[in-house]
């Protein structure tokens, strides 16, 4: 039978044994490579962004990451095959803009965004712009918007890309700031928009500022203004939508890392802080720049606030159009 001293002992060694255990455990992870979902095709932007931070991730882990591209059905192909995963923190995956209007646009979802998804750390954000074929006559918004309204009898074509994606929500938040009718044309994700508006396709598209910057520097398209509060850095001499006839007019989109809910705190942590040093290094917040991004460094707060406003700016627009996901 134990003595009080021998049980204090033995209760003692027990516990330096489980903490030196824990202890163990967070230095040894990651014990092997990891996986970042991005649902998203690859080539476009978020797809570049992600791979980047991830290549700097793995060095910093000391342990590979490969990327798998599950896009599809407005990221809910992707973000399910992170919420269905081990919460052992060797999957990540990449949420953002739209994840708290997905319950909104999808019935009998498998997953829950907002509780079957934890925020890791956030990564980038950008401006969408309206982007027209050089084919097509107008060269400024006033001019689209004149143009638009004398075809309303077969309405001017634009890409997204994708039903329901921050570009659709704001090709027709557009449409109705203006009154200017537009059919919406959606696609498979940036690159094959981007080839079908360069090609002469397609008269206009709502896309990403990185996507369509380069074309619109070699003259294969045109881009009229850009959906920020203020004028791009990158592109000072194009100006905003705002500035050009539609005040208050602003979309975008930013991009952060997701975990499975029951992720080890200790995990979370240990990522969070190793992304928020790359994100913020400037070397990445340089390249980020030129590529038309803006590295975002968001505090679990600040991402759950940031959530609530786009989902309190856009659920009107869903509703109002009885959008569906597809």
């Amino acid at each position: 039978m134990l003595n009080r001293r021998s049980a204090l002992v033995l209760t003692s060694v027990s516990l330096l044994g489980g903490a030196t255990a824990s202890a163990h455990a967070q230095v040894s992870y990651p014990a092997k490579s990891l996986r970042l979902v991005v649902p998203f095709p690859a080539g476009g932007g978020t797809d570049a962004v992600a791979r980047m931070v991830s290549q700097k991730l793995a060095e910093a882990l000391g342990q590979p990451i490969v990327i798998e591209n599950r896009a599809g059905a407005g990221t809910t192909i992707g973000l399910a095959e992170v919420a269905r995963a081990a919460p052992d923190g060797y999957t990540l995956g990449v949420g953002g803009t739209s994840d708290a209007l997905l319950p909104l646009l999808y019935d009998n979802l498998s997953f829950n965004p907002t509780s079957d998804l934890v925020f890791v750390a956030s990564l980038a954000s950008s401006t969408l712009v309206l982007a027209v074929s050089t084919n097509l006559p107008a060269k400024t918004i006033p001019e689209f918007i004149a143009l638009a309204k004398s075809r309303s009898s077969s309405p001017l074509g634009y890409a997204s890309v994708g039903v329901s994606s921050p570009h659709h929500l704001a090709g027709i938040h557009f449409s109705a700031m203006s009154g200017a009718p537009l059919t919406h044309v959606p696609y498979k994700g940036t690159a094959p928009a981007l080839t079908d508006l360069v090609g002469g396709h397609i008269p206009a598209a709502m896309l990403g500022l990185p996507s369509v910057l380069p074309s619109a520097r070699s003259g294969k398209l045109r881009i009229l203004g850009v959906a920020s509060a203020k004028r791009s850095a990158l592109a000072p001499d194009i100006p905003t939508i705002a500035e050009a006839g539609l005040p208050g007019f602003e979309a975008g989109f930013w991009y952060h890392i997701v975990v499975p809910r029951g992720t080890p705190r200790s995990v979370i942590d240990r990522l969070r802080a190793e992304i928020n040093k790359i994100v913020s290094s400037p070397e990445v917040r340089d390249t980020m720049a030129k590529s038309g991004f803006e590295a975002l460094t968001l505090s679990p707060d600040e991402s759950e606030r940031a959530l609530r406003e786009d989902a309190a700016r856009w659920i009107r627009v869903i509703r109002d159009n009885n959008l569906r996901g597809a």
